[in-house]
């Protein structure tokens, strides 16, 4: 079962880390050859036209370079042909996505936009044709365990103690939401030994610890094997079931056992893994108007930033804040998504769109009203950003760009500061464009 775990999570990361090589090495190539006309001749109408023409050429080139052509071995068969067939694969899986998400968009329009997803903050990596395999081989795993017993005299495949704990075999808490006690190893054992006078477990009774300690030795190994192996960090349900059932086992589990805090040094190195592989180009207005699909792509990429740090922030009751502001605040917004944003301030309203995102994937740790008291001094680099935009909103509107559109440019700002409980520059924001409602 936990080679199957393994195999199908191993099996999507490598389609996603593919599917990223396709459309990377091609892009990067763009825009490396449009930024050297930039860099060259200056950034004029005549040579953005200069830069997107490179950029042109050295896709084209890319896409004659992964192309590959027939190659045949000994025995005549052509050794690129699945190679050729995957990528076909993924490409019509991506333009599949795009498809949706863009479905979805024109669909909720109408909606606020910090609550519209972008392409890349949800979705699925996994094929239909994958998960039936994995669940038809899962069932026959199961099929096989139920027949362990089936050859065992009567007195002992009869047992019910020691064949429930086979329940545990059906454990997937990253694709379920599962509790022990709906479990009937969990029920026969929960009162195993109690006195039958009603009284509570002696302090020295060792039946007190039966389920506990099953959990610890059985069902924790479990987990740990599911986190280490198996979990895709970027997936909503797996990540709130994984929260789910680690809430579960503390329950269980004393804190000072070591398979508890090896759990929990599994689930940080996870996370720490996750948002050191994932990358999110800080490339200008300019450089992406000039490449195609430069700007998708980073958009896409900015979308996996937040879907990770939603995901991050989940996991506020289980990991100290300490670590959480160490993967959210430095490792993520501080190093890569902020220059991210910054790059595209020049975009007010992308950049503002954008920056509502960020707040609102902080939301219940950092960002939100249940949040009280004193803020993270590492939210201040967030803070700065979203003033300047604030002065580039003032200059547009110095510069007569219209009271109504500056003026919801404002109000959107002041709203996320009001979100962060940053109340004194809302009421700058509110006081600079005359914004007369309560913050």
């Amino acid at each position: 079962m936990q080679k199957l775990h393994e195999e199908r999570a191993s099996t999507l990361l490598e389609i996603r880390a593919a599917d990223n090589d396709d459309e990377m090495i091609e892009v990067e190539a763009a825009v490396k050859a449009a930024m050297a006309v930039f860099n060259e001749r200056g950034n004029n109408a005549a040579m953005i036209a200069a830069a997107k023409s490179a950029a042109q050429a050295a896709s084209s080139a890319i896409r004659e370079q992964t192309n590959l052509p027939v190659k045949l071995d000994e025995f005549g068969r052509d050794m690129n042909l699945k190679k050729r067939m995957d990528m076909t694969r993924r490409a019509e899986a991506r333009q599949r996505r795009r498809a949706r998400f863009e479905s979805k968009r024109l669909s909720s329009m109408d909606i606020d936009s910090s609550n519209q997803k972008m392409e890349g903050e949800s979705s699925t990596d996994e094929s239909d044709s994958e998960s039936s395999a994995y669940q038809s081989n899962r069932e026959l795993v199961l099929q096989h365990a139920d027949e362990i017993f089936s050859d065992a005299s009567e007195e002992y495949s009869q047992l019910p103690l020691v064949k429930e704990r086979l329940e545990l075999l059906k454990l997937d808490p990253l694709h379920e939401d599962a509790d022990f006690s709906d479990m009937k190893w969990h029920s026969l054992l929960f009162s195993y030994g109690l006195p039958e006078d009603g009284r509570d477990f002696a302090p020295d009774d060792a039946d007190a610890n039966l389920v506990p300690t099953l959990v610890e030795k059985v069902a924790l190994p479990i987990l740990h094997h599911k986190i280490a192996h198996c979990w895709d960090m970027l997936s909503t349900r797996e990540t709130k079931n994984a929260v789910s059932a680690t809430s579960l086992v503390v329950a269980y589990v004393p804190t000072s056992s070591e398979a508890l805090a090896d759990l929990l040094l599994a689930i940080r190195t996870r996370l720490a893994e996750a948002v050191s592989n994932l990358t999110v180009p800080a490339w200008s207005p300019l450089l992406m108007n000039a490449v195609p699909n430069a700007a998708r792509i980073a958009a896409y990429r900015f979308g996996m930033y937040v879907r990770l740090m939603r995901k991050i922030c989940l996991w506020k009751e289980v990991l100290a804040l300490p670590i959480l502001e160490e993967l959210v605040l430095d490792e993520l917004l501080c190093r890569k998504v902020l220059p991210h944003v910054r790059s595209i301030t020049s975009n007010v309203h992308d950049a503002i769109m954008r920056t509502e995102k960020i707040v609102a994937s902080l939301s219940g740790v950092w960002s939100g009203s249940s949040v009280t008291g004193s803020r993270s001094h590492k939210l201040q680099p967030l803070v700065d950003y979203m003033l300047s935009l604030g002065k580039t909103v003032e200059k547009k509107h110095l510069a007569g760009v219209t009271e109504n559109e500056t003026g919801g440019l404002a109000r959107r700002l002041k709203k996320m500061l009001v979100e962060l409980n940053e109340y004194d520059n809302a009421r700058n924001i509110a006081r600079t464009f005359r914004l007369k409602e309560a913050l």
